[in-house]
């Protein structure tokens, strides 16, 4: 009687467990196999959304956030990923919002170690540009790149362009290929 308790129990303990990542699987952002999704995005952005112009077709684009998208409210903030065509390495994404105007939450957490607690709090601030990284010139405007930590190729590469701030990363594409992409976005 134990025996078979056990099981029924570990059998719905496993379902429950299968059960609870079906929407987990499901759930993925948009894969832009077309322009039109981009186009849409481009005219729901509250800000000018930029996308590099030398791309080669066969790149594979997912729009990362806003996610899921739905472009009747506007969008504040866009994050693209850019694959090889295979759709399975990640070559390099792009985060982009107003670099004026643009409210940004800051979580805080104070840990209390003496008495184990912490409380954390969420502070809305205006975005500041983080000038940290290496000056870089993309098309007359100062950028910065911040190189990886661990000596792999890429890293950030940020910059204001009319009002938008952009920021690039890659583990794969190098300093120069990062720079000729940002020379491009239009």
């Amino acid at each position: 009687m134990l025996k078979r308790i056990v099981s029924l129990l570990f059998v719905f303990t496993l379902s429950v467990g299968i059960n609870n990542d079906l929407p987990v699987a499901s759930a993925k952002p948009t894969q832009a196999f077309s322009n039109v999704d981009l186009d849409k995005l481009k005219t729901a952005a509250d800000f000018k959304l930029y996308t590099p112009s030398c791309l080669v077709e066969n790149y594979k684009l997912e729009i990362k956030e806003p996610y899921p998208f739905v472009s009747s409210p506007s969008v504040s903030k866009v994050r693209l990923h850019f694959f090889d065509e295979s759709g399975q390495t990640y070559l390099f994404g792009i985060v982009e919002h107003k670099a004026i105007g643009y409210k940004v939450n800051r979580v805080v957490t104070n840990v209390d170690v003496r008495n184990r607690s912490s409380t954390t709090r969420t502070i809305i601030e205006d975005f500041k540009f983080n000038e940290h990284g290496e000056k870089m010139n993309i098309n007359g405007i100062e950028g910065r790149f911040e190189p990886w930590a661990n000596h792999i190729p890429g890293g950030y590469l940020r910059w204001v362009q009319n009002d938008t701030f952009i920021e690039m990363d890659s583990g794969e594409l190098t300093k120069e290929e990062m720079i000729a992409l940002a020379k491009s976005m239009r």
